[in-house]
């Protein structure tokens, strides 16, 4: 993660974010925030429970949404990975 990341990590400014898709393979049509804001780290936990727990819900439209950073791959980005590694 790079510096700029690691100054806003500690920020409540991320949010647990539904997506979605459209139909016809385009991509992403829009997007509205579930639940938030939180710390990196608290979305990251709260994202973990969801997955582990399962109960029936497609949990898998969901992801971290906060300020815009460079990914890994260098793309302009404002989601990030449920993962702390990533």
């Amino acid at each position: 993660m790079n510096k700029g990341v690691e100054m806003l990590k500690n920020k409540k400014q991320f949010y647990i974010t539904e997506l979605e898709m459209s139909d016809d393979g385009d991509g992403l049509e829009f997007y509205s925030d579930h639940s938030g804001p939180f710390t990196l780290s608290k979305a990251r936990k709260i994202m973990e429970k969801m997955f582990k727990s399962r109960s029936g819900n497609n949990f898998y439209n969901l992801t971290i949404r906060g300020p815009r950073h460079m990914n890994g791959y260098g793309h302009n980005t404002e989601f990030y990975s449920h993962r702390e590694d990533r």
